[in-house]
């Protein structure tokens, strides 16, 4: 049996990976590119309630009819068919988003967590990316799986706690 694909490994605990080191991050983003993988980037360092809404959209090239709201985010993530095997959206300082716009933040990797399990069952596959700061960083469960950190950063020694 050959290596068992990366986004197999990290899909394990739910498509909503935690990372605290961006090394490790770039290091899972560049195998994942080469496994064909879009891959899209937010610095959500600068996001409020309203302007992540046209950043999301720019990136993911919304259509014009995009409400600039969650449940459009909803309907619009879920037209996204990627070329080749799936996507991810990576969210760096996710945690600074997150301490001001808490319910936002969650709302936004539940939807994604529920649209990752649709694209699962179309062929397709949607990871979501979170890049904190924050070594302590947690978030509820999302699409009723709880975001965990990567396998690297998972015991708290390895995010120097």
């Amino acid at each position: 049996m050959g290596k068992l694909e990366k986004w197999r490994e990290l899909i394990q605990n739910g498509s909503i990976i935690l990372f605290w080191d961006t090394k490790i991050l770039e290091q899972n983003l560049k195998q994942l590119d080469r496994e064909g993988f879009e891959i899209y980037s937010f610095d959500c360092t600068l996001w409020n309630e309203k302007n992540f809404h046209e950043v999301l959209a720019n990136t993911l090239n919304f259509p014009d009819y995009y409400g600039k709201n969650l449940n459009a985010f909803n309907d619009c993530l879920s037209d996204i068919v990627p070329k080749e095997k799936g996507f991810i959206l990576t969210f760096k300082n996710y945690d600074v988003f997150t301490k001001r716009y808490p319910s936002i933040a969650y709302d936004i990797l539940d939807i994604i967590q529920l649209n990752a399990w649709r694209n699962l069952i179309e062929g397709n596959v949607l990871l979501g990316f979170v890049q904190s700061n924050d070594r302590n960083f947690s978030m509820p469960p999302v699409g009723g799986m709880s975001p965990d950190w990567n396998s690297d950063e998972w015991l708290d020694k390895n995010r120097e706690l």
